[in-house]
């Protein structure tokens, strides 16, 4: 289809109101054969309302989404909301009913999402067939194809699941560590299993992964070395925050509220592109997350264009971020490890500081900080997902020793046979069959009692 037959169906499928304005026309057609096209509306009443509608390049829809709600109190049952959401894919992708299977249903707070996959022994294929999600009135909100066009090749000989079993158990470990579980306020202390980060193949002619078991969990890093610049130190000015930059935005994210700072107008958009969109957005700005109740800065990132012919070495980029770091958290030498830095491809210096108290470590907890050389400014930060203060309150000592805790997960460890991607193929659309290990995500080190994923 030419560009604006494929514009036209979008609006079509959309249903796009006449007063909606158009954010982004977007056409990838480097390729011919997998070139797609991608719009989004807005409402320029409420920048809230949207639509958007992805396509491929010959009109196929792979994607619809809408904020727009339809303000009705019906409610119908889910036989005939589940016929409803075939009949939007059947009319979008004939042949559907032949093709995929009925995977399941999600409840997601005031939709519910019905899932559709290619089966083979079946086992379904992740990441094909399509989703669905419909609010209780049988209104369409999200639809994403993944297609049909998957090879999955069963093995003509299989490996016992016994040798599988024993592999994973003669190479587990488990490690004492604090985790926030099931989205709990409280962070506890548990025993998390550390395993090989890949799944065994099930063809006996397949090779096994010689991987190292490599997690940053357990990695003890090096204690942070004292501050050697006293003096008080600007966190925003070290994001290149000045007095000229002017607030533009700011929105609410529960526990956290967004801004945005621009230095400047908004340059124009060249045109409406998804490119053209984000730099028009992006540009000059630095946007940030502070905590509402301690004002704490959670979040940050710098998208300003800034030159001063400064060139940092390592180690100073380093120490900037020690600074920013100890600036944040006046205590970090109690609770934060350094870990080996790492260099991106733009150049820049990432410092990862992860969180640990009384020789126990925080599970993904850690403080990133990206140094830019070329400035000596602070490019991106992130926080421990809780205030690392708060493990003071735990007591580290486990009630549970590690023998009992080992017991209670062999007990409950299996494996499943899946089927996975196999990008080795050089594509994402080819699988293989593996044995997926199930077990405990953590056994509690206070409470002797065993949870299952």
């Amino acid at each position: 289809m030419v560009n604006k037959q494929l514009k036209k169906k979008a609006q079509e499928i959309g249903n796009v109101p006449p007063h909606y304005e158009l954010e982004i026309e977007d056409y990838d057609q480097k390729q011919k054969k997998k070139g797609q096209a991608y719009f989004i509306w807005k409402d320029p009443e409420d920048p809230e309302k949207h639509i958007t509608v992805e396509l491929r390049h010959d009109g196929a829809l792979l994607t619809f989404s809408t904020t727009v709600r339809s303000e009705t109190d019906k409610k119908l049952p889910d036989a005939e909301l589940k016929l409803m959401a075939l009949q939007f894919a059947a009319a979008n992708h004939p042949g559907t009913f032949m093709k995929f299977h009925f995977q399941g249903k999600e409840e997601r707070g005031q939709h519910i999402r019905f899932i559709y996959t290619k089966m083979e022994l079946g086992l379904p294929l992740s990441n094909s067939g399509f989703l669905i999600d419909m609010t209780r009135s049988g209104q369409i909100v999200h639809f994403l194809y993944y297609g049909e066009g998957h090879k999955a090749e069963v093995p003509k000989e299989f490996v016992a699941k016994e040798r599988v079993v024993s592999h994973y158990l003669n190479t587990m470990s488990l490690q004492l560590m604090y985790d926030v579980i099931d989205g709990e306020q409280a962070p506890r202390l548990v025993y998390e299993p550390i395993l090989p980060g890949y799944s065994y193949p099930a063809d006996v002619d397949e090779i096994v992964p010689d991987q190292h078991i490599a997690d940053e969990r357990i990695e003890n890093g090096a204690p942070l070395p004292p501050l050697q610049n006293t003096k008080e130190i600007n966190i925003y000015a070290m994001l290149g925050l000045t007095s000229d930059m002017q607030k533009v935005s700011e929105k609410d994210f529960g526990e956290e509220i967004g801004s945005t700072w621009r230095k400047g107008t908004a340059p124009e958009r060249k045109d409406l592109s998804i490119g053209s969109y984000f730099e028009t957005r992006n540009k000059n700005t630095i946007k940030m997350k502070t905590d509402k109740k301690t004002g704490k800065l959670k979040a940050a990132l710098s998208f300003m264009d800034q030159r001063n012919n400064r060139q940092c070495s390592t180690e100073e980029c380093q120490r900037i971020a020690l600074q920013f770091l100890y600036a944040l958290y006046p205590r970090a030498a109690e609770f934060f490890r350094a870990n080996p830095v790492r260099i991106d491809e733009r150049g820049r210096v990432r410092n990862h500081f992860s969180v640990w108290y009384k020789g126990v470590p925080l599970r993904f907890g850690a403080a990133r900080i990206i140094v830019n050389p070329e400035t000596g400014m602070i490019d991106a930060f992130m926080a421990p997902d809780i205030d690392p203060e708060r493990l003071e309150t735990i007591n580290h000592r486990p009630d549970v020793s590690a023998e009992e805790a080992k017991e209670t997960f062999l007990a409950a460890f299996d494996v499943k046979l899946e089927w996975q991607p196999d990008f080795t193929a050089g594509s994402d659309q080819h699988y293989k069959l593996v044995y997926k290990p199930v077990y405990p995500s953590y056994i509690d080190a206070h409470i002797r009692k065993k949870k299952r994923l």
